[in-house]
């Protein structure tokens, strides 16, 4: 007769000896595609602008940092 402490601990799927998942790589924007992105965002009527961070996978914290940037002439 077994007991549970006899028994191993069943290996966690994230646990193991090489992590199958390559770790994936930090996305870089040219300044002309942010310059083009803050553009369109603030050319949008107020119903639009989710839409274009929708598609093209950015958050409201980017179009704003890079609006500062702009502003500040960098």
């Amino acid at each position: 007769m077994s007991t549970p402490s006899d028994k191993q601990p069943d290996p966690s799927p994230l646990a193991g000896p090489g992590d199958p998942a390559p770790r994936p790589s930090r996305r870089v924007f040219s300044p002309e595609y942010k310059l083009a992105i803050v553009t369109e965002y603030e050319n949008a009527p107020n119903g639009e602008k989710g839409a274009i961070l929708r598609r093209e996978g950015l958050y409201s914290s980017h179009v704003i940092e890079w609006t500062r940037t702009r502003d500040a002439g960098v």
